[in-house]
């Protein structure tokens, strides 16, 4: 499903407004033009969901306004745009680390994910570059290609894992946690710390989607992302009544932040120390967030990680990891920066 409207510069800046979702079937959704804002998405026409982490948008649905037609892509080989790096901050990580291992050996957290953030500066802007990579697929990145874009401002990649997605009475979700990089892969089913930190997301997705139907849960596999290798455990419910529109809202607060993004236990004092902790290292606010498409019938929430973040030149790249008892700042942060390096190289960045 190909869709897309006129083209237009909200405020006048950047190259307008665009969303892309590719859903991993083949079926790919894509708008370019004008949209305006909602509390709710319609029932009989195709929406797009774009929030913070904190999920603090009133008005989250962006629904499509004009004509449809094909978003068109360049295919055409291009050069890369210029990119300046400055690296992330170790120090910030480092007292992130120390305060979350902290909360754990007291008892008080279970999970917990820091976040760390390079930045760096692309002239003229990185949004028309990452909407031709995710249209390419990033050369067969692999993961569910997404992306926004509005003014000057916008976010894209390629992400390995839904929040959710439905089909009718079908809910489909997958705890994703545990991560190492192709050559140790076999780690992920032997060493105990990446087995609790899977279990850690897996149980706490099966608590939350409970009062919807009942709950199946997959077995663990370990899933490829180029370079990199997940643990991942599809869970499966069989809803008790088709979702309507206001019910996604009710999903998406109940399901978000998982374990896998988030922190838990998940309570209001837990979750003011998480926040704290992306504040400090500047991770851009949509980061981790959900992010997707409502559609007759059906609806695709990706978690927007392994992504870009823009605004105006400046660009940032946040990275998370997954900590519980028994975790090592030196291989947190080798983690962090595996997931960085995938990225640049995905988008051809250096």
């Amino acid at each position: 499903m190909n869709s897309s409207g006129p083209a237009e510069s909200p405020g006048g800046q950047g190259e307008g407004s665009w969303a892309w979702l590719a859903a991993g079937d083949g079926r790919h959704y894509c708008h370019r033009g004008r949209f305006r804002r909602a509390s709710t998405p319609p029932a009989d026409r195709l929406a797009w969901y774009v929030n913070d982490f904190t999920l603090s948008d009133p008005q989250p649905w962006r629904i499509p306004d004009g004509e449809s037609e094909e978003m068109a892509v360049e295919r055409k080989p291009a050069l890369a745009p210029a990119m300046t790096w400055h690296g992330a901050d170790r120090a910030v990580f480092d007292s992130a680390f120390s305060r979350i291992m902290a909360g754990i050996a007291a008892g008080r957290l279970v999970k917990a994910v820091p976040v760390s953030t390079a930045a760096g500066e692309c002239p003229g802007g990185i949004g028309p570059w990452v909407r031709r990579c995710l249209g390419m697929d990033g050369g067969g990145a692999g993961g569910y290609a997404f992306g926004w874009n509005e003014g000057s401002r916008g976010f894209g990649g390629f992400s390995p894992e839904i929040l959710f997605q439905i089909e009718g009475r079908r809910l489909t979700s997958m705890a994703l946690a545990g991560t190492v990089d192709a050559a140790h892969a076999g780690e992920l089913e032997l060493t105990p710390k990446l087995g609790r930190e899977h279990a850690v997301v897996v149980d706490a997705l099966r608590q939350r989607l409970e009062p919807f139907g009942r709950v199946m849960v997959g077995r663990r596999e370990v899933v490829a992302q180029g370079s990199i290798r997940h643990l991942r455990t599809r869970l499966n419910v069989q809803l008790d009544e088709e979702p309507g529109p206001a019910a996604l809202h009710e999903l998406v607060q109940r399901v978000h932040p998982t374990p896998a993004l988030g922190i838990s236990p998940c309570r209001d004092d837990t979750l003011e120390e998480l926040h704290a902790v992306r504040e400090a290292a500047q991770a851009p606010a949509s980061f981790g967030a959900p992010f997707g498409v409502s559609y007759p019938g059906g609806a695709l929430f990706i978690v927007a990680i392994r992504a870009l973040f823009w605004e105006g030149d400046a660009v940032r790249l946040p990275a998370g990891c997954g900590l519980v008892a028994g975790s090592e700042a030196a291989t947190e942060w080798d983690e962090i920066e595996l997931k960085r390096a995938w990225v640049r190289r995905v988008f051809g960045l250096g």
